[in-house]
């Protein structure tokens, strides 16, 4: 997969994968990926190719991931303003599609709250979900027993660990083990500003643009219930509500086939707004 790195104004190389590198569309619709938090572009490796053949396809590393530079400042705000900038410096249209996967869905759902898009595909986050209770306990912890903690269970990125962790029961652990290949594993420091995605903030914008979205969680997430999306579901009616069979919280590897063909169906389902 060709990817490209990208300079901000603040001197940080961000990489990119960009499907309008390679090909040209007449279709102006655009599709942005954001990956979750500690993640990289390579968790929608399953998603990029199949989408790119019929729209431009964007994805990136945020700073501090993947083969994006490191950083001094990773707060949601640092996050978020890499992404506005880089979809300006790409020259992505207006209304773009935005598919993203847990902490990715806060930097869609602020977009989404000032922006227009097409649609947005919220994987893995419930609306009123911030960071999860492992991490939240983690993060309440000293530094003297944080760091351990961190070198000895999250660094090592055991394959079973996560697996338990994160993943359906029926997901291979072969299929864990490359998920876990294609990331690299950020600072401490990174993982400590996760706590700033946790901001209060109003539910306006569900009601606002409940006709554009698509939820879709998995059957055995143990961090977004199923049950929580259905109680969701009542509150924006107009919402697609997708519950997949067999997968945990990283639907997009664990069933991509099934993944991909909601959201494509997605994309291409037709409402008058």
């Amino acid at each position: 997969m060709k990817t490209k790195k990208i300079r901000l104004k603040n001197g940080l190389r961000i990489n990119v994968f960009d499907s309008a590198y390679m090909k040209g569309y007449k279709n102006p619709t655009t599709i942005i990926f954001i990956h979750g938090g500690a993640g990289s572009l390579l968790n929608w490796k399953y998603q990029l190719a199949y989408f790119a053949r019929k729209y431009r396809t964007v994805a990136y590393d945020w700073r501090g991931c993947g083969k994006s530079d490191d950083a001094t400042s990773y707060n949601f705000d640092d996050h978020y303003h890499d992404f506005l900038e880089l979809i300006k410096l790409l020259k992505v249209p207006p209304k773009p599609i935005l598919v993203a996967h847990c902490y990715g869905c806060l930097i869609a759902r602020r977009y989404t709250s000032e922006n227009e898009v097409g649609k947005f595909v919220n994987v893995s986050l419930g609306a009123h979900n911030g960071v999860g209770l492992f991490l939240r306990l983690l993060l309440s912890l000293p530094k003297i027993i944080k760091r351990p903690i961190y070198r000895y269970l999250i660094t090592p990125q055991n394959p079973i660990f996560t697996k338990f962790f994160i993943a359906s029961k029926k997901t291979p652990l072969h299929k864990i083990k490359e998920s876990l290949t294609d990331v690299r594993l950020p600072s401490l420091d990174f993982f400590v500003a996760l706590k700033t995605f946790r901001k209060k903030e109003s539910l306006s914008w569900l009601e606002r643009c409940q006709n554009k979205l698509l939820m879709i969680s998995g059957r055995e997430d143990k961090r977004v219930k199923p049950r929580v999306i259905r109680k969701i579901e009542r509150f924006i009616p107009e919402a697609k509500i997708e519950i997949v069979q067999d997968a945990g919280h990283i639907i997009p590897f664990e069933n991509p086939l099934d993944f991909n063909d909601l959201v494509e169906d997605f994309i291409e389902w037709k409402k008058e707004y």
